[in-house]
């Protein structure tokens, strides 16, 4: 299964009992994919597998485990960028991204505008572009 919107191609990846991951395919490599909250390693890998895809990137919207879990695990696949809010709980983080800020991956013919959404945590960021909201 995958989301179609009018610029990408999703997948999601269920994950954990209740969730899912969602993979955002390269509109300019479809071979590269973008990670979003990858909590758990182990089905990322499994899809990048059967899809023959990369990974190219990962966004994170919050610190908790169930988003950030696989993040150490999935870098060990290659060095790859971690963008996520400013929040030292997030240590894998190797880009930090703030409110009204871009967030442009232009390899990957990407860009999302950073929105800040404090609430169910309070550095808790969304990664809005090409139609498509990612908000953990």
């Amino acid at each position: 299964m995958s989301i179609h919107s009018t610029h990408l191609n999703v997948r999601p990846v269920r994950a954990f009992a209740d969730n899912y991951i969602w993979l955002i395919e390269s509109p300019l490599a479809p071979n590269q994919v973008v990670a979003v909250d990858p909590g758990e390693a182990a089905p990322v890998i499994a899809e990048l597998q059967r899809s023959g895809a990369s990974l190219a990137a990962i966004l994170l919207t919050h610190h908790h485990p169930d988003h950030i879990g696989g993040v150490s695990e999935l870098k060990r696949l290659g060095e790859v960028p971690v963008i996520g809010p400013d929040d030292a709980r997030i240590a894998q983080r190797t880009r930090t991204v703030h409110d009204g800020e871009h967030c442009d991956l232009p390899n990957l013919g990407l860009s999302f505008e950073i929105l800040a959404v404090p609430g169910h945590t309070i550095s808790h960021i969304a990664f809005w572009g090409h139609g498509a909201l990612f908000c953990g």
